[in-house]
């Protein structure tokens, strides 16, 4: 992997001493909800307090009901204003990377138009952005990788990438998670680790449940070398998962 960041669950003051400690960066996620700033007016000063020291840094954005290749141009206009409130704060709050959802939800819209739609969403949408901010699309309910596979590759953009979400791709999709790494391979630029049982996205830590771990981290870095990695397992797992990456192999552990 490229790099290790904690993601913060909206709780910077908890996960930041341990950015700190381990020499870690951060997934700042206060701003997946696009209601934080005016709930919180200091919320952005208090993120640039907590991680001034931390980085790399990736903000996740607003999801919630958001469609880039929706068949109705009014709620592709609202996604790309929401889209764009994360790139703003990602730019204030010094974050290279940013997460964004996919968005699709099977059977909703058909393959051919939500793939039309969605190049024509990410071209225009990129062509305004700084080349130094690389966007990563998040699978959710997709039952497979292959439309975001489709979408990345007709786009074929450097600072548009997929993050493949385990967790997801475990208790929702189909095919093995392993498959998923096979057939987006190198468009992986960004993965969420955490761990279920294949029934919900209980985001358990490493190794308390069902997903083949050490045999996807393995796959990762034979098809993903410089995919970053980013813990999304709650501040009161976060050293745990990264024991267990540690004593797999997969990162020196400076924890006292």
């Amino acid at each position: 992997m490229r790099f290790v960041l904690l993601c913060d669950a909206s709780q910077p003051q908890k996960v930041a001493p341990i950015c700190r400690k381990m020499g870690l960066g951060v997934e700042i996620q206060s701003f997946s909800n696009p209601e934080y700033p005016h709930m919180h007016p200091d919320g952005a000063k208090l993120h640039l307090e907590h991680y001034e020291s931390v980085t790399p840094k990736a903000l996740h954005g607003p999801f919630g009901d958001l469609s880039p290749g929706s068949c109705d141009g009014l709620i592709r206009q609202v996604t790309r204003e929401r889209f764009q409130f994360a790139y703003d704060y990602a730019r204030h709050l010094g974050a290279e990377h940013v997460v964004l959802h996919h968005g699709y939800i099977p059977n909703t819209n058909t393959f051919g138009g939500w793939l039309r739609r969605s190049i024509d969403f990410w071209q225009e949408f990129l062509s305004s952005k700084d080349p130094g901010v690389t966007f990563y699309l998040e699978n959710l309910l997709e039952v497979d990788a292959k439309l975001i596979g489709e979408v990345l590759r007709a786009v074929s953009h450097p600072n548009l990438k997929a993050c493949l979400d385990l967790g997801h791709a475990f208790c929702h999709g189909k095919p093995p998670v392993q498959k998923w790494v096979e057939e987006l391979g190198e468009l992986i630029g960004y993965v969420h680790f955490h761990d279920n049982l294949g029934d919900q996205d209980a985001h358990l830590s490493l190794g308390q449940g069902r997903l083949p771990l050490d045999q996807i981290c393995f796959d990762l870095e034979q098809s993903a070398s410089e995919a970053i990695w980013a813990l999304e397992v709650g501040p009161e797992n976060l050293e745990d998962s990264l024991f267990w990456l540690e004593s797999h192999g997969y990162l020196p552990y400076n924890g006292g």
